[in-house]
């Protein structure tokens, strides 16, 4: 494992194998009383920084879109679709919206923040919809 980890040229993660050896070396130092500013302790922040970038790279992680968040509330608070026109103001834009046709207003971000108890950010998609009459 040692031979994986030698930065004696610093360098990312150039693998699979690297990326395990700094997995398993990270293990090690988290077992470990660590100091502040020790020499370990040191290593363990490079490792971290190493990680995950290497893990942003290979493993990204894909934000769900705003129709799955809802999707995900109604089942939560068994709800289905048709208990939502009167929180968006309609049938149609209930439809529109999981169809991708129809973004949410600012005004529905709000009533489905209030109502599901999420933060707005996460029922935003692209872009709200222009008009906040909606």
């Amino acid at each position: 494992m040692a031979k994986l980890l030698d930065f004696s040229r610093p360098h990312v993660l150039r693998g699979e194998g690297e990326y395990d050896a700094a997995q398993g070396r990270v293990d090690e130092l988290l077992r470990m009383d660590l100091t502040p500013n020790s020499a370990e302790g040191d290593e363990l922040r490079f490792l971290s920084v190493l990680i995950e970038d290497y893990e942003r790279q290979h493993f990204p992680v894909e934000a769900a879109s705003p129709q799955q968040v809802v999707a995900f509330m109604l089942e939560q608070h068994g709800m289905t679709r048709g208990d939502l026109a009167r929180l968006m103001g309609g049938r149609s834009r209930v439809s529109d919206f999981f169809k991708g046709k129809r973004g949410l207003s600012l005004r529905q971000v709000r009533t489905l923040s209030a109502r599901f108890r999420v933060p707005a950010d996460v029922l935003v998609g692209d872009e709200v919809a222009e008009s906040a009459d909606d």
